[in-house]
């Protein structure tokens, strides 16, 4: 089987929230959009300056988000007002930033969908 070059525009990563109080970690999906090795590197750079917030980070690139329902068990869509909630919560903002760098890093776990 040959490797065949070309371009990945997204990537879908597993993001573990441990909600305390619960002793089972949940798990939801988020979709990033996937950046030149270059580009990322300049984001890295843009976020050790204090330049680029995570919310400015997520915002740009998170395209979608799923396994997230209401407390009624109805499916919560994708918005811009899900993510500013979801990045105000302290057991979640942290573990959805950090989806963003596994995606980059093409993590095993986010390849199998592409």
């Amino acid at each position: 089987m040959t490797f065949v070059l070309k371009s990945v525009p997204d990537i879908t990563v597993p993001v573990t929230i441990q909600v305390p109080g619960e002793a089972e970690a949940k798990t939801i999906e988020a979709r990033w959009r996937l950046h030149p090795v270059s580009r990322t590197q300049e984001l890295l750079e843009q976020q050790r300056l204090g330049e680029l917030t995570d919310e400015a980070l997520v915002g740009q690139d998170l395209l979608g988000l799923e396994g997230i329902t209401d407390e009624a068990g109805e499916a919560v869509p994708f918005s811009d007002e899900l993510v500013a909630q979801l990045l105000d919560i302290a057991y979640v903002r942290r573990p959805l930033v950090l989806s963003w760098f596994a995606a980059q890093q093409g993590r095993a776990e986010a390849a199998a969908k592409n």
